[in-house]
């Protein structure tokens, strides 16, 4: 049974490395088009797709949702998480934890490529900073990501937790088409940010679970 055990985590632990360069090998792939100018053409495509796509109904339930990725929504997400008691210690902290990396790091990463943002003229919101890659996309697979790994390991109903799934599943989708949706962001910055987040989110995983191992939670 024990050696069943081991086997099931060694195999978890190589599939996780294995997602984690992929998302690694996409992400140098974008970047590598973005820097050398070679993504003008998708770009414009998607992006001025979705800006046919707005409308009074699509305005009001994109724009809502693309703040759900800013920083201070998570940070009051973890607050409360820290706040209960019977979720402080298991999933607040390993939380708060994963997201205060996920945001110095896609910060850092902005430096790095400076990527000038969408032309105002295209914006429906206000937003500095540059483009690439796209830190509310990175940040949503990132830190819903890791609550959905947290959820998933401490719910005791596996049907709350199936439905939680979906439904933050959706949501880090429907984050990271709101930045092109209201052209703060191209395509390429959201695919950039859920590559490089999905590397780091498996990488997060990893870290927790050799954690709770050492600590036999």
């Amino acid at each position: 049974m024990e050696q069943q055990l081991n086997l099931n985590n060694k195999q978890s632990y190589t599939l996780r490395v294995v997602i984690g360069l992929i998302g690694l090998a996409c992400f140098a792939f974008i970047a590598w088009n973005v820097v050398n100018h070679q993504t003008g053409g998708f770009d414009k495509a998607v992006d001025y797709f979705a800006y046919s796509t707005r409308g009074p109904v699509t305005r009001a339930i994109l724009i809502p949702i693309t703040y759900v990725g800013n920083w201070q929504t998570i940070v009051g997400i973890i607050a409360v998480l820290l706040i209960l008691p019977k979720t402080r210690m298991k999933i607040g902290l390993p939380m708060a934890a994963t997201a205060a990396f996920s945001v110095v790091f896609y910060k850092i990463m902005k430096l790095i490529f400076l990527r000038p943002r969408p032309d105002v003229s295209l914006r429906i919101i206000t937003e500095g900073g540059y483009s690439f890659p796209s830190g509310h996309s990175l940040n949503g697979i990132v830190c819903y990501g890791i609550l959905i790994f947290l959820i998933r390991r401490n719910c005791s109903s596996r049907k709350a937790a199936n439905i939680l799934t979906v439904l933050l599943t959706a949501l880090i989708l429907l984050i990271g088409w709101s930045r092109i949706f209201c052209g703060v962001h191209y395509v390429t910055d959201v695919l950039g940010g859920w590559s490089l987040g999905i590397a780091v989110l498996m990488a997060a995983t990893m870290i927790i679970d050799k954690i709770n191992a050492r600590l036999g939670a």
